[in-house]
């Protein structure tokens, strides 16, 4: 059985990614492989092509420039929450399309496994991302591990 050697953890939310930065970490430990963690953030604003006031553009490219910011924060802190001594890790944050920028990371870092966490996914989610994760599966160049997640229910009052 051959070991993985280069190992990615992708997160497209980033609260939800410490379970996979913990399985990650604990593959590259037993195998002693490189780790990649990594958080894909899409534009939702998608400025391009938009006929906006100059204002209310800024507030949207700060807003966006926010949660680059944050999800970067986000995955050094969970890195960090880990004992990470003696582990080569690469972290990033990548705007872009999800499944075309994971394809993409993947074969340029010739990675060998990828790790990431799946839910069940409420309606709205599976809307705005149940596609996407349906096409990266079957896109896959290398072996996944999916993190099972409960789908956690709010209550706003």
């Amino acid at each position: 059985m051959k070991h993985p050697e280069r190992i990615l953890v992708v997160s497209m939310g980033t609260k939800q990614a410490l379970e996979a930065v913990q399985w990650g970490m604990s593959f590259a430990r037993n195998y002693g492989a490189e780790l990649f963690v990594t958080h894909i953030v899409h534009n939702p604003f998608g400025l391009k092509g938009w006929s906006l006031p100059i204002s209310s553009a800024k507030i949207l490219k700060d807003e966006f420039a926010k949660i680059l910011e944050d999800a970067h924060k986000d995955l050094q802190d969970y890195i960090k929450a880990e004992d990470s001594e003696g582990l080569t890790i690469q972290e990033s944050v990548i705007q872009g399309e999800p499944v075309q920028e994971i394809t993409e990371f993947i074969s340029e870092k010739n990675i060998d496994l990828m790790v990431m966490t799946a839910h069940e996914q409420g309606y709205l989610e599976h809307l705005m991302m149940g596609h996407d994760i349906r096409e990266l599966i079957q896109k896959m160049p290398c072996s996944m591990f999916l993190v099972k997640r409960e789908l956690e229910y709010k209550r706003y009052e």
